[in-house]
């Protein structure tokens, strides 16, 4: 029997089945990942489009995560505020509760304010990790530490005050005057008052700022003001001197019972509205930071809905229609079928089956 030659149309039905076959494979690998094509150059001139959406979307990964920083430091920042504010308020509420009663116990004062400027302090010194929050842009080194040179400072004016040296408008301007106690005295860090600010880069554009330094006005005058209540309950034994009292017993100036209540009373009532005053500014702090956060919240927002932009941008060039793909499997898979029976019938093909 006399054969046919068929290789020629053998190898080129083999090279359309190799064809079908990638075909098949890259269908399958499509609905397998979900993406049109393993590599970024089988995009083709889509490359470009993916390349740089996917690199717009990483720069604002990187937004996020300098907002996701400061929107962490922020809160920790205003929670410590806040507390600073609940401390304050017990020092008030105990002055207005003596006040009330009508005979002030210079002990019970002593100890809250005590207690009271001991965790101001720990406050301002509060810490996102290593670095300090209140520092500015000096984060490494410590706002503020418990200062012996002010007590020096307050119970020298005191005792001045007491012995008759200085009168009382002078004792209360030498603690809110920042001129006659200055930062230093007080416990504040060399660096704190030339501390830069502290931004945070939210987008190309915007670098918005979040910098409460320790020795804002508010911070500063509370540990000033409670510290004075301190020293002042700390120093005196009574407020009047009465004829029994021992010699030596401590009391507010003056020649009379009244004039020493006056004198006591005066600066009392000062400490006390300067508490209040403190505590308003420490709203004003609060409120300037919640500020920030909604600011830098809707910076947040804005990103993310670029970057579902982005991501909808990306899914469109590099994402496969899996339903199209598993078509066109089924197509394929018809045709190899046919190619195969082609290719079997070629290998039988004889003169005889070919004439016949």
């Amino acid at each position: 029997m006399t054969s046919i030659s068929t290789m020629g149309q053998a190898i080129d039905q083999m090279e359309r089945i190799k064809k079908v076959q990638t075909l098949f494979a890259d269908y399958q690998a499509q609905i397998t990942t979900g993406k049109k094509t393993p590599l970024f150059k089988g995009l083709g001139t889509d490359v470009i489009t993916s390349e740089r959406a996917r690199a717009d979307s990483q720069s604002i990964e990187i937004y996020k995560r300098n907002i996701d920083i400061a929107d962490r430091r922020i809160k920790l920042m205003t929670n410590a505020i806040e507390e600073m504010k609940a401390q304050a308020i017990n020092v008030q509420n105990a002055l207005t509760a003596q006040t009330a009663e009508g005979e002030i116990e210079l002990t019970t004062i002593n100890d809250i304010a005590a207690n009271v400027q001991t965790f101001l302090i720990d406050l301002v010194n509060s810490k996102d990790g290593d670095r300090f929050l209140f520092s500015g842009s000096d984060t490494q080194t410590k706002p503020i530490t418990t200062s012996t040179m002010m007590t020096t400072y307050m119970t020298t004016r005191i005792s001045e005050w007491v012995g008759g040296t200085i009168d009382t408008d002078t004792l209360i301007n030498s603690y809110t005057d920042n001129t006659a106690l200055v930062d230093s005295t007080v416990g504040y860090s060399a660096t704190i008052t030339g501390a830069g600010k502290v931004f945070v880069r939210a987008d190309d554009t915007k670098d918005i700022d979040y910098t409460v330094l320790g020795n804002d006005p508010a911070i500063r005058d509370l540990i000033v003001t409670i510290g004075m209540v301190s020293n002042l309950t700390g120093s005196l034994d009574k407020i009047t001197l009465d004829p029994s009292d021992p010699v030596g017993t401590v009391t507010a100036p003056g020649a009379t019972k009244a004039d020493q209540s006056d004198n006591f009373y005066q600066v009392f009532n000062q400490l006390a509205a300067e508490i209040n005053s403190a505590i308003d500014n420490l709203d004003t702090i609060r409120y300037r930071l919640s500020g920030v956060q909604a600011q830098i919240d809707g910076v947040r927002q804005n990103h993310l809905e670029d970057q579902n932009n982005l991501a909808s941008i990306i899914s469109g060039v590099e994402d496969a229609d899996t339903t199209e793909a598993a078509l066109k499997i089924k197509m394929l898979s018809t045709q190899l079928d046919a190619s195969f029976r082609i290719t079997a019938l070629l290998g039988d093909l004889t003169l005889t089956n070919y004439l016949g």
